[in-house]
Parts: C-alpha cells; structure tokens; sequence
C-alpha cells in the first residue's frame, strides 16, 4: 500500500467508526454509504482513494468522469461505481452521456426527455436522484419543494430512468440550527415519497456530514475529508 493511499485509508476508517457512532447516538441502524467525491482530482487520487476503499465516486464533469473510469478499469483493473453530480445541460447530455451508476442532479423537466433517449440509446434504465433545493438561496441548483411533484410526475412518465431518491445540499457552514432544518424537511420529504430499502436520501458534505446523518442520510458525499490536510477530522 502507497503511503498516500494509506493516508487515506486511515481517514476511511476514522470515518467508518464515526458514522457507526453517530449513528448509534441517534438511535439509527444504518448504513450510510460513503461517495468520495473526485471533481478536480487527479486520476491517480481517484485511484488511491478507490484503493483506500471508497468504491463509489463522484464526477461533476462528463469528459472527466470517463477518463477517471478508463484510467481505473483499464490501467488499475478496478470496478469503480460512478457517480455524476454535475449540473445537466441537455447538449451536453446528448454528446458526452455514458451510462453510470447514478445520476444525483437531475432538478428540472426539461432534461428529462433527453436523458431518457440516452438511456434508451445506450440500453440501460438510468438511476436517478432528484435534487431539491431547500435553502432559497438564489442561484442554488434544485428543485425547490413546490415544483418537487410535478419533477416526480414527469419522471414517471419516462421508464427508461429510474428514480430512488433525493440529493439535498446544506446551507453554508456555521448556520447549525439551519443545516438542521434543511436536513430534517429532506428526510420528511423523502419518507413521503420514496419507501424500501433500495432508496437513496443523499445527503451531507465534509462540513456537515454529522448533521445529515442524524438526519436519517443513507448517503453521504465527501471530497476534501480525504485529500485536504485542512478537511474536517473526526470529532
């Protein structure tokens, strides 16, 4: 083991042991599925933190994704499940979409349509999140809550994506009491739409991960945590 996969290694396992205990303190059974997000990474701490164990990974950027994923199933012979968390745009839907995981950004009608031919095209029922906005801070990406069933009742009208939860963002750090509230309206929103055990309530960052959790996140997406000396340790 490379010493910079071993360094994130033991930041893997100081977080597996949080979130058992967090959970436990909040009375939850789990689990909570770690995505370490690689935007702006290299492909090589790609692949170290896939080494370290993260097997989820997240891209915001489609050309991105498909160089880290070549450089990880052809060079490493690893099995990385990605993740895209980019804002959609349909033109670029169109010429860069390649079948992944999941997508955990779709928050608007319109790119509904086009990400469904994709799908059909490539031969796969695409896993979506949907995300929702529950800041009103302006310029934020999301669905906000009173457009939230008529995004639902669109998707429903297209079978070649398959919709098994939310992605919801906290406020900016230091605003406790208000990462609190826009956590818990996701959980209550997401027990109103979504049941079983295959659903997903994507939720929490680096800063406010804890939060989340508590909350009821069955996922969590971090980045800094494990590249940056400055990311968040345990606490």
């Amino acid at each position: 083991m490379t010493e910079p996969v071993a360094r994130i290694r033991e930041r893997v396992l100081t977080l597996e042991d949080e979130i058992a205990r967090i959970l436990d303190g909040s009375g939850r059974t789990g689990p909570v599925r770690i995505v370490g997000v690689v935007k702006g990474r290299t492909k090589e701490e790609a692949g170290a933190l896939y080494e370290a164990g993260v097997r989820h990974l997240a891209e915001n950027r489609w050309d991105a994704l498909r160089d880290k994923e070549f450089f990880l199933r052809s060079g490493k012979g690893c099995e990385p499940r990605f993740h895209f968390i980019g804002a959609l745009q349909r033109r670029a839907i169109k010429s860069l979409y390649n079948p992944v995981v999941r997508i955990d950004t779709v928050d608007r009608t319109g790119v509904i349509p086009v990400l469904s031919e994709q799908a059909r095209a490539h031969g796969v029922r695409q896993e979506i999140l949907l995300e929702i906005d529950l800041t009103g801070i302006p310029g934020r990406s999301g669905v906000r809550p009173e457009g939230l069933g008529e995004l639902i009742q669109t998707v429903k009208g297209y079978p070649d994506l398959s919709p098994v939860g939310f992605m919801v963002m906290g406020p900016p750090p230091g605003h406790p009491s208000e990462t609190r509230k826009v956590f818990e309206e996701g959980r209550r929103l997401f027990d109103r739409y979504f049941h079983g055990e295959e659903t997903v309530l994507s939720m929490g960052m680096t800063d406010d991960y804890p939060e989340a959790i508590r909350a009821g996140a069955t996922e969590i997406r971090l980045g800094r945590y494990f590249f940056e000396s400055g990311g968040k340790e345990s606490r």
